[in-house]
């Protein structure tokens, strides 16, 4: 028999220690579609986790498309200095989001 798990950033979860979930939001983005509203900043990003487990917040799901400033290797630590858990859920977005093929 296979227990249920969610793959987090740091490991697999038990489902029912997830507490409250953003299930969708973006901790890092870039789009070249979207000049000038990048989230690129570690430090906000660690205030805006930190925030959100201030109010009872316990895993977010990340959903910033592969090669749109993902920044997944920095999302573990983030995850442990915050206590939110993190999921990095992956895909790709629309082809207008990404720089044309030289």
């Amino acid at each position: 028999m296979v227990s249920a798990a969610v793959r987090g950033v740091r490991g697999d979860l038990d489902p029912q220690l997830l507490g409250v979930v953003d299930a969708h939001d973006h901790l890092f983005f870039r789009s070249p579609l979207l000049k000038g509203q990048e989230l690129d900043d570690t430090g906000l990003a660690r205030e805006e986790l930190a925030a959100f487990a201030a109010v009872g917040g316990g895993t977010v799901v990340q959903w910033t498309p592969y090669g749109l400033g993902r920044r997944a290797a920095e999302l573990p630590a983030l995850s442990a200095a915050t206590g939110v858990h993190v999921v990095a859920a992956t895909g790709l977005h629309q082809s207008a989001h990404y720089e044309p093929a030289a």
